[in-house]
């Protein structure tokens, strides 16, 4: 199928618990609503965030790397929708630091209905920690708009689409309302869901309660940590001070300095374990609430799969597109900055509308944060990185740890430089790791990504990823042998790279869009 898709209106109704609304103008059904809009985003304005450096005097690692693709030609081809279509399977060649394949996990559809201008233009992908995975797919060039689409890995895994890769694509396309199959499949469900309506609406009020109080949840957590964090603050101050006390090296004066904060450690210590059990009792309260509204999906749920056994053949392909859900259209600028923070468990994406840096020191990086519950944008940071006298960098990549330290990169010469820092509620900030990469394998510059199995960073390129323990950016002290490589002659466009808590790889490739999956971990 060529061109974006789009739902009519009862099938999108039925996707609306899950997220999805559609447009059709020559189905059976009505034109429909769109996933809604960002509404009103809170701006943080943070001004110059990084430490300047001189690329002079940055050490240059002298790293021997394998070759990706550096012609920016790809081999593309089209998914034949009536035909046998091949998955692919891509092994690493010599140079690379582990013998690794990275095989067809799923075709990805060519489009969720956000735009008519989607043609499958996926651009970037991450994963959370919880088994879900995020899709940025562009409504294309030049327009630097765009939406998130979320997928339920478990979900999907349970309706068999692990086993058939082209099952997502064909799903989208069975309600194609431009062909006529498309169209009879709509009123097919038409038909279905005048039996469903009441069910489906009680789903969709349910499920945006349910996700809205998981948000909620996630704000509590995130307080108990804080309050964690202040609380073994002031008791280590407290021991600290306490020695101070009953030792006789120190004065008298130092003594009832200690005693004084020991005093106040011990104030402090009672306020924040307050804090951490008050926030704790609201996470649990939360528990029970959002199991008391699964319950209540179940039930009605229930309802829906008694119609749903009348047509299996059709259902199938309702169930797997009901596993996604949209973020509103967004400007999503070049695409390829999608990450998950698993220190905040929000999601992020920087709205770089142009590939070079900033045309003044006047304008912004702009970074977009996100509820990956509610897929809506929460808070929207501003912020300069000068560089000289002059220039003023724009983020283009971005990738973040579990400790929430956060991972950008960019090309210097033929080498790479890494930054560090943080971008989060607390603050951003950012400065050049004072190693440098002196060789990279590839010209593109197409992310960056975390794995948390190993700790290390990745910085992709075509047929190539590039990788280097995150501690040792941070620290500036990696060499030549710390740099690992997993290097393919695939010739396909590498666009993003994410990892499960196992440490497996997902690759994003064009065209056509697919999802691979390493069948080892990397290293």
């Amino acid at each position: 199928m060529k061109g974006h898709f789009k739902f009519a209106v009862l099938t999108a109704l039925l996707f609306a618990s899950a997220g999805i609304f559609g447009i059709a103008a020559n189905a059976n059904a009505d034109v429909i609503d769109e996933p809604g809009s960002a509404g009103s985003i809170k701006q943080v304005n943070a001004g110059n965030v990084l430490k300047d450096y001189d690329e002079e005097s940055l050490n240059t690692v002298n790293n021997d790397t394998p070759q990706g693709n550096t012609s920016r030609k790809y081999a593309k081809y089209d998914l034949d929708p009536t035909g046998y279509n091949y998955t692919n399977s891509y092994s690493t060649i010599a140079g690379s630091s582990q013998s690794n394949t990275f095989k067809t996990k799923w075709f990805l559809p060519d489009g969720f209905n956000v735009s008519d201008l989607q043609h499958g233009n996926f651009q970037s992908v991450t994963m959370d920690d919880s088994g879900n995975v995020y899709f940025v797919e562009s409504n294309g060039t030049n327009t630097n708009q765009g939406a998130i689409v979320k997928f339920n890995m478990a979900k999907l895994q349970q309706l068999g689409v692990n086993n058939q890769p082209l099952a997502l694509w064909q799903a989208f396309d069975y309600f194609n309302p431009y062909t006529t199959d498309g169209q009879a499949h709509n009123q097919e469900y038409e038909d279905a869901y005048n039996q469903m309506k009441g069910s489906f609406d009680q789903i969709k009020t349910l499920n945006n309660t349910l996700n809205q109080n998981k948000s909620w949840q996630n704000n509590q957590v995130n307080y108990q940590k804080n309050a964690q964090k202040w609380y073994y603050y002031w008791k280590n101050k407290r021991a600290k001070n306490q020695k101070i006390v009953k030792s006789a090296k120190y004065s008298y004066t130092s003594k009832q300095k200690a005693k004084k904060v020991v005093k106040q450690a011990t104030a402090k210590m009672a306020q924040w374990m307050k804090s951490y059990q008050m926030h704790k009792k609201k996470v649990a309260n939360y528990d029970k609430k959002i199991a008391s509204i699964q319950n209540q999906i179940n039930t009605y749920q229930s309802q829906v799969d008694a119609v749903k056994s009348q047509n299996p053949e059709m259902f199938k392909y309702v169930d797997i597109a009901q596993t996604a859900q949209l973020s509103p259209e967004v400007d999503i600028g070049h695409g390829q900055t999608l990450a998950f923070n698993p220190q905040n468990k929000h999601i992020y994406l920087a709205e770089d509308n142009t590939l070079s840096d900033l045309k003044s020191r006047d304008e912004n990086n702009t970074v977009l944060e996100m509820d990956p519950n509610t897929l809506k944008p929460i808070r929207e940071y501003n912020f300069k990185m000068y560089h000289g006298d002059s220039a003023n960098l724009q983020l283009h990549t971005l990738a973040f740890d579990k400790n929430g330290n956060a991972y950008w990169g960019r090309k210097y010469g033929k080498g790479y430089i890494l930054f560090y820092g943080r971008l989060d509620e607390n603050g951003v900030s950012f400065q050049a790791s004072q190693n440098m990469v002196g060789n990279r394998g590839g010209s593109t510059n197409q992310g960056m990504s975390y794995n948390p199995q190993n700790d290390r960073v990745y910085f992709v390129s075509d047929d190539i990823l590039t990788s280097i323990p995150a501690d040792k950016v941070r620290n500036s002290d990696f060499n030549a042998d710390d740099i690992h490589y997993q290097a393919f002659d695939s010739k396909r466009e590498f666009e993003s790279l994410t990892f499960d808590q196992d440490g497996y790889g997902y690759l994003l490739a064009l065209w056509p869009p697919e999802l691979m999956q390493s069948t080892s971990p990397l290293n």
